[in-house]
């Protein structure tokens, strides 16, 4: 049987899967229909089984699911498999070492299901136990638990000599009219991040492919989305008419060039650098249009340079000065500039006149040359130099780094607003920069009044350690590493304990 099973699987490279009938469960007493991924299948192995097994035999493992008992492989598959690795994997099947090879589904919502080798199955009364137990041995099943609070629910698992998939067999015992129920166990995406129709390509917000290694902002939302806060993007001017940030726009904005307002934007050949930071910081969630921000109902106010002309270093100055002076809470900064006093005394105003007294929290990007962290990012202890992580968890080989670097953030391949109510990817600390400024917003939200300093002090020590570096050093935060910092930033985590008096 598995032989017949993977064959089909592997012929789905060639002939599409959905040609062979449509797959489904039961739910309700009903059929739901699965829609087939033609390009990815799971291998169920025990859990002493290497996870690499399936690149062996030509699959690329993309994820993995493991308990106490088994590891679940998601797999690209290949168009054509070679026929020799084909002839391994099909044979491996009948060991030991595989307990099952299934196809890897969606619902008709697009949710991603993956069948992970156990199966719930609920009897018609306690005295069918026995009907299990017959069901069991029939397809070289295991009963695992019975429900603490439904005691007629059970927990089924596939065995390694089952031949057979957790599909086929859930549908074959509820199919005997035995049991009011029985359907596979499937694991999924719980959290919907939201319903704009690219934020999946948004792995800084949501990470499918390597667990863990994302912002946990689905989980954040439900505490706070940045309401109520201000965040300045100091760049080169964001469009002001982008479908998905224009119901984000604060009222004022600022021109440095000229002078006076509105923003303009400048520097369009560098593809709309401010209206791609924008994005990432406070796009609109839920709106159906492009993608969500990191503090989708924070206010954007577009403070716009003209980086060609004679006079940046005044402008970056006067800009600084102008947000804290109109009411941001938050200053991003994803640019450099040369080390200047103008610069500095701005700065040094936001810092302690910014919010009333409470400070400004300002967020800069580290730098994108490799080396130490360029200026303003070193100036001060209390200014947010940001890394650029990549979606494995390791720090982009250029991302700058030194002693006043004190978290990272995703900032390689980012999707976000662009000009011409367009969107595109960047790579680079600037696109960290706003993620940064965004995950602000939301412990701001949670708590107006706290200090820049306190907030700087709940997102240093509500960090992901990741990377390949060890952390090392203890600094007043807890450990850290000049390439991470203190780690990847966790808006989750941030949220939950920002207090609340």
């Amino acid at each position: 049987m598995r032989k017949i099973i993977f064959a089909l699987l592997t012929l789905a490279a060639i002939i599409p899967i959905s040609t062979l009938g449509q797959d489904y469960y039961y739910s309700n007493g009903e059929k739901v229909p699965l829609i087939t991924n033609d390009s990815q299948i799971v291998v169920i192995t025990p859990k002493e089984v290497a996870t690499s097994i399936p690149s062996v035999y030509g699959l690329t493992p993309k994820s993995t699911i493991t308990d106490d008992v088994l590891n679940i492989v998601v797999c690209d598959i290949p168009k054509v498999f070679n026929a020799v690795r084909r002839a391994k994997l099909v044979a491996e099947t009948n060991s030991d070492s595989v307990i099952s090879v299934t196809s890897c589904y969606e619902d008709r919502f697009g949710t991603k299901l993956v069948q992970t080798g156990y199966i719930y199955v609920k009897l018609k009364s306690q005295s069918d136990y026995y009907k299990l137990t017959g069901e069991t041995t029939k397809y070289d099943c295991e009963i695992v638990r019975r429900n603490t609070f439904m005691p007629l629910w059970y927990t089924l698992r596939l065995k390694s000599n089952s031949n057979r998939t957790p599909l086929e067999v859930a549908n074959a015992i509820y199919e005997s009219g035995k049991f009011d129920s029985a359907y596979p166990d499937f694991s999924f995406d719980p959290f919907e991040v939201s319903y704009d129709p690219d934020v999946y390509s948004q792995w800084a917000l949501y990470n499918s492919e390597y667990e863990g290694i994302d912002i946990s902002i689905s989980q954040a939302w439900g505490y706070a989305t940045g309401r109520g806060i201000k965040i300045a993007i100091v760049d080169q001017g964001i469009e002001l008419t982008h479908e998905d940030l224009a119901p984000n726009i604060y009222f004022k904005s600022y021109d440095a060039y000229t002078g006076a307002s509105p923003s303009g934007v400048y520097n369009t050949a560098s593809i709309g650098h401010g209206t791609h930071c924008a994005g990432i910081a406070a796009a609109v969630r839920n709106n159906g249009k492009f993608i969500a921000g990191v503090a989708p109902d924070a206010k954007l106010i577009s403070v716009s340079n003209n980086f060609n002309a004679s006079n940046a270093n005044e402008q970056l100055a006067n800009s600084i000065n102008w947000a804290w002076k109109n009411g941001a809470d938050i200053i991003s900064c994803s640019w450099r500039a040369p080390d200047s006093d103008i610069i500095r005394a701005a700065l040094d105003s936001a810092i302690v006149k910014g919010r009333e007294g409470k400070g400004c929290i300002i967020v800069k990007s580290s730098g994108n040359t490799g080396g130490g962290i360029t200026f303003p990012g070193s100036y001060r202890k209390e200014i947010i130099a940001v890394g650029n992580l990549q979606k494995s968890g390791i720090i982009n080989s250029l991302s700058c780094h030194g002693d006043n670097l004190l978290l990272c953030a995703p900032g390689t391949n980012i999707l976000s607003t662009m000009l011409n109510n367009t969107t595109a990817y960047k790579t680079g600390t600037s696109m960290a920069c706003p993620h940064v400024a965004g995950v602000a917003a939301l412990v701001l939200e949670r708590n107006p009044k706290l200090t820049a300093n306190k907030v700087r002090e709940i997102l240093a020590k509500n960090t992901k350690k990741v990377g390949n570096m060890p952390y090392n050093t203890t600094k007043q935060y807890g450990t850290w590493n000049e390439y991470y910092g203190f780690g990847l930033i966790n808006a989750y985590k941030a949220v939950i304990n920002t207090p609340r008096d």
